[in-house]
């Protein structure tokens, strides 16, 4: 017995739902254009490109050397976060170009070593990478917060804000006597928002600084066999002074 034939009716309700889903799929494939923002993620990384996905089944395309320092280091990994820019779009194949901005710290609150230098892209301005360290100058001087201008930047979009908080002034302090327009500091980037605006930190860069070096001390004193009776061995490390207060409080407990 032959099967039965689809009847007009059918044929038209397939066909309907082909269409449909046709452009369904033609939908997910947003068109992008140059000067867009975008927030993305690294999903794979070659020789000479990173790839992060745009969603939809579409990936934009970094050129590595401007996602690397100075020294050629990439600053992402598989997975990192990275606000962009959209720099072009392949006519032909429909590829899009990006442009890093900011790479953002992952849930752990960490996208880089602690005391890692924001160093310039190759070639270009620096990227900004949340939680490494900046160079600037201050350019404002308010009752809630210094202004930085980082090093290599120019312009609004490179200016952070360093707030009351996080100057490592005694509270209630007059910043005005404890900064200067023109001075160079060192800080650290806690977030870029959605909007471009950077939340900068001096404590929280001298908090990192400081358990660099207790972490660094304790290595050292474990690879010398310091401890219980230990306190006589020729090799033994002597304890670094000036640690500060987290230095101090670290090192109590470690005695304990």
């Amino acid at each position: 017995m032959s099967p039965p034939r689809p009847s007009a009716a059918s044929k038209e309700s397939f066909a309907s739902l082909f269409e449909q889903s046709e452009g369904a799929g033609k939908q997910r494939r947003r068109q992008y254009h140059t000067g867009e923002t975008v927030e993305v993620t690294v999903v794979a990384i070659a020789r000479e490109a990173v790839f992060a996905d745009l969603g939809g089944k579409q990936e934009g395309m970094f050129e590595r050397p401007a996602l690397s320092d100075g020294d050629g280091k990439l600053r992402v990994a598989v997975g990192s976060r990275v606000s962009a820019v959209v720099s072009g779009v392949d006519s032909g194949t429909g590829q899009v170009r990006l442009t890093p901005v900011v790479v953002r710290a992952s849930d752990d609150g960490d996208s880089a070593s602690p005391l890692a230098v924001s160093a310039p892209a190759a070639g270009g301005a620096p990227l900004l990478v949340e939680g490494a360290r900046v160079k600037g100058k201050v350019t404002g001087i308010e009752r809630y917060g210094v202004f930085v201008q980082i090093a290599g930047t120019s312009g609004r979009s490179g200016r952070g804000l360093v707030p009351t908080a996080e100057t490592a002034t005694p509270r209630a302090a007059d910043l005005k006597k404890h900064f200067t327009v023109g001075q160079e500091v060192e800080a650290k980037i806690l977030n870029v928002d959605e909007s471009g605006k950077i939340r900068l930190s001096i404590a929280a860069l001298r908090v990192d600084e400081e358990r660099g070096q207790f972490e660094s001390y304790a290595k050292g004193e474990r690879s010398a066999g310091g401890g219980a009776g230990g306190g006589n061995d020729k090799g033994a490390k002597p304890a670094p002074r000036n640690f500060g207060t987290l230095g101090d409080l670290l090192a109590k407990k470690v005695k304990r």
